[in-house]
């Protein structure tokens, strides 16, 4: 352990995930200029390996995938990164592993992790003599301030406490990087089982009975992975009977019944077929993609946050809605100009000057672009249910294996090139509002509208694998899957006491994290499922009901929910020791509901240090927030911060 009095600067990592492992990389490749040859003491906390961490550890299953194609994952920043610290150029997560990718392009997650371990121990290796480095495989459950470091904002040490039993140890700088918050989940009825919220847990899953109905709340990247391990996991098989033909599922019977929804209804649509960079065949005239935003730019941005009593919404927003306007029509004139009337130099010069007024730029998208399916709704993307409703199950499920064929087709087919740019778009304004996020340009109110506004992006843009979405359209026309619809509501309904659910729970009500409210008013019309005790009126047994209002009359019901989804933050819910420990003390404050914001913990700005309950800005604490990977050669805002971040640390004063 550090010598407690000595002279060395001792830092902390807590979590060393991506994140985290990232940091650490910066840290050390800044020391040289900031630092020289002075003692500098790092210590790393976290019970997984550093550099993977607890989501991408090597022991999990192999059939959970990455979304992120592997050639566009890197933890090297390289040349292109505006940052003060040195490059570190190197591989991407495909040029490390050098091997077959599933669907031609992603990793599974437990290769990832071994592309991140080697990052952490090859950068660690390669440490200047001057850093000594302790790795402490456990968990941080208290940060203690020093009679010396006591002062307001800190700028003292801090003892760092363990589960592990050893000796707390001293640190002047502590960096949080504990990844995604978890929440503690609301406990099931008696009689009932609950899984989740959180991602996949493989064993979890194991204890699901063969048959067994399962409603499934949440339609998005875990609930791929939980697909994944109660079929294919359980010895099911796709096969595509004819070249080119349409995948089927082959149950090999030990799969559940899943029954599943969400507020939107419909499954993330997927990830746009990955082709290698490659100069595209544009319609003459038309410029080749953007690298960088036209009109949602910094700078922009910047500008219309400046204004008095500005909004995200009133004021940024408009200029990233344009820009994934112009994004998805400049790939609709290059990539298939005969669905349009008006030469690409005559449409954007138009464009550029009628971006501020919506309603004139859906005229000129109408005169340019006759058919209404080619033109951008974004209304229409999000929400493709919205307002619909069903005359019975078998017309819903019909109508959304039709919409999962029609993103497959949109996504991987010779038109894809409209899918990608549009996602393009919204990776590169997203890397924008990070970057005011980061830089403390947004308030609390203003970021919570930000991801509610970006609640869209994520929909349109963080889906799986092209391939996986091919696999669910089967899996639901094998009858695996049957989707509940939009809108979906659950609720526990207790037993009448006389069969296995008991009498205990003490009333009908809606299960936490639903999104909706249902009332008492009895279950008309309830759609007897095989095995139910009961139709209409309360069952023998508790059960899980759920419903959505594209349904009318229409119940689902089983003994098991699975919530396959990540855990909003939530106030009070806290599981990590670490923080309930500084938020009972006040150390930590997460914002309330006032500020749409709750939840999140309060930040000083750019700096990312903590703020506690008197306003008092905790100097020598950061909270590096999770970040999505950063691509290569794009100048990722991911590594910039992250080298600010170091510097920082190893900054005298």
């Amino acid at each position: 352990m550090n010598d407690p009095v000595g002279p060395a600067r001792s830092l902390c990592l807590i979590g060393c995930g991506p994140r985290g492992a990232s940091i650490v990389e910066r840290i050390l490749a800044n020391v040289p200029a900031l630092y020289g040859d002075r003692p500098l003491d790092l210590h790393i906390v976290d019970p997984y390996p550093p550099g993977a961490g607890r989501t991408w550890r090597t022991d999990q299953p192999g059939l959970l995938w990455m979304n992120s194609a592997a050639e566009q994952v890197t933890m090297y920043p390289d040349e292109s990164v505006a940052c003060a610290g040195p490059p570190r150029p190197g591989p991407t997560t495909a040029g490390w592993l050098d091997a077959p990718l599933h669907d031609g392009a992603y990793a599974a997650r437990r290769d990832q992790g071994r592309y991140l371990r080697h990052f952490f121990e090859t950068v660690t290796r390669e440490r200047p003599a001057s850093v000594r480095l302790f790795v402490h495989r456990a968990r941080a459950v208290d940060l203690r301030r020093t009679p010396a470091g006591a002062a307001p904002g800190g700028r003292g040490r801090q003892q760092v406490i363990l589960d592990s039993g050893r000796p707390p140890f001293l640190a002047d700088r502590v960096v949080f990087a504990q990844g995604h918050t978890d929440t503690l989940a609301a406990p099931a009825p008696a009689g009932l089982t609950r899984i989740g919220p959180g991602p996949a847990d493989p064993a979890a899953l194991a204890a699901v009975p063969p048959g067994a109905r399962v409603l499934v709340r949440g339609l998005g990247l875990v609930f791929i992975d939980c697909l994944a391990l109660l079929t294919e996991g359980r010895g099911g098989r796709f096969v595509r009977p004819a070249p080119g033909g349409p995948l089927r599922y082959v149950p090999s019977g030990r799969e559940p019944r899943l029954y599943a929804g969400s507020r939107r209804g419909v499954p993330l649509p997927p990830k746009p077929a990955y082709a290698p960079p490659a100069a595209p065949r544009a319609a003459p005239g038309t410029p080749a993609a953007p690298a960088a935003p036209r009109f949602a730019t910094v700078d922009a941005c910047r500008a219309v946050l400046s204004r008095p009593g500005a909004s995200f919404g009133g004021e940024v927003w408009p200029l990233v809605v344009a820009e994934l306007g112009w994004c998805h029509y400049r790939a609709l004139f290059a990539g298939q100009p005969a669905r349009t009337r008006m030469s690409w130099p005559d449409f954007d010069a138009q464009y550029a000057l009628l971006h501020p007024d919506a309603d004139r730029l859906a005229k000129l998208a109408r005169e340019a672009v006759p058919d209404p399916a080619d033109r951008l709704d974004l209304d229409r993307l999000a929400a493709p249910l919205a307002g619909r409703r069903f005359a019975g199950p078998d017309e819903l499920q019909h109508r959304l294996r039709g919409l999962l064929a029609e993103e497959l087709r949109r996504r991987t087919g010779p038109a894809s090139g409209v899918a990608t740019a549009l996602v393009d778009g919204l990776q590169r304004a997203g890397a924008v509002i990070e970057e005011l996020w980061r830089s403390g340009e947004l308030s609390a109110g203003q970021l919570a509208e930000a991801l509610n506004r970006f609640a869209l992006g994520t929909y349109l843009s963080s889906g799986p694998p092209p391939l996986r979405a091919e696999q669910l359209l089967a899996l639901a026309e094998a009858g695996v899957v049957t989707f509940v619809g939009p809108g979906m509501r659950v609720a526990a309904v207790p037993g009448d006491g006389s069969g296995a659910g008991g009498g205990d729970v003490p009333g009908r009500g809606d299960v936490p994290g639903d999104g909706g409210v249902q009332g008492d008013g009895g279950i008309q019309g309830h759609r007897a499922l095989p095995g139910d005790e009961a139709v209409g009126g309360a069952p023998r047994r508790a059960v899980f009901r759920a419903t959505s209002p594209a349904l009318p009359g229409t119940v689902y019901e089983a003994d098991i929910l699975l919530d396959a989804r990540l855990a909003a933050p939530e106030p009070g819910r806290v599981t990590d020791p670490l923080l309930r420990a500084l938020l009972s003390r006040g150390e930590l404050v997460q914002e309330g509901p006032e500020d749409g914001a709750a939840g999140m913990l309060r930040l000083s700005g750019a700096d990312l240090h903590p703020v506690d309950s008197t306003g008092t800005v905790h100097h020598d604490r950061t909270i590096a927030g999770p970040a999505q990977f950063p691509r290569p050669h794009t100048n990722a805002v991911y590594f910039r911060q992250n080298d600010a971040i170091a510097r920082g640390l190893l900054a005298d004063g």
